[in-house]
């Protein structure tokens, strides 16, 4: 019981170290992994981390400061990245897309670049395409040209027509309100 209480106390106090100072035991892990300094280790995890110099502190927290600014940045530049390469994709896929329009064909094989759902509209556009260059070209040959007769230029004869339907109206009788 005496050495389980132990280990958990020890586990306890270094789960409070590494809250305290993450950044100190990543520096010290070399050691540890290694087996060097056992000893110094334990009086380490044992002394409460307030009771160290108030000199080594500063310099942690400028040091930690520091990594997260490096991690910050590097993050961002990381996505700003992704972006660029996300924009140029997308330049990409509405150049093709305004070529494909215009009836080029294009081998979509070679850009790699491209996501598997971009080459599906690409090639689905292709298609549409050379169905609707197809039906052109058909019914452009089937068609007969239409000829057309010169209509009726006689005079008033609109006006006639309408004056024998006026004729023969047939009024309605308006059925007894009641």
């Amino acid at each position: 019981m005496g050495t389980a209480k132990n280990t958990q106390q020890l586990a306890q106090d270094l789960a409070k170290q590494i809250a305290q100072e993450p950044l100190e035991i990543l520096r010290e892990a070399g050691k540890q992994v290694a087996g060097g300094e056992q000893d110094t280790k334990s009086q380490d995890i044992i002394q409460p981390p307030d009771i160290q110099s108030s000199e080594s502190r500063p310099k942690t927290t400028h040091y930690q400061n520091e990594l997260q600014d490096k991690a910050k940045s590097s993050r961002r530049m990381e996505a700003l990245n992704q972006e660029i390469a996300d924009i140029r994709k997308q330049d990409l896929f509405n150049d093709l897309q305004s070529r494909i329009a215009e009836g080029e064909d294009i081998p979509l094989e070679n850009y790699t670049e491209l996501s598997m759902e971009q080459r599906q509209v690409l090639k689905a556009q292709e298609e549409a395409v050379k169905n609707r260059i197809d039906e052109e070209q058909n019914t452009g040959l089937n068609e007969i040209p239409a000829i057309h007769s010169k209509p009726s230029r006689r005079f008033g004869a609109g006006q006639r027509h309408e004056a024998e339907k006026q004729q023969t109206r047939v009024e309605k009788p308006i059925p007894p309100s009641g």
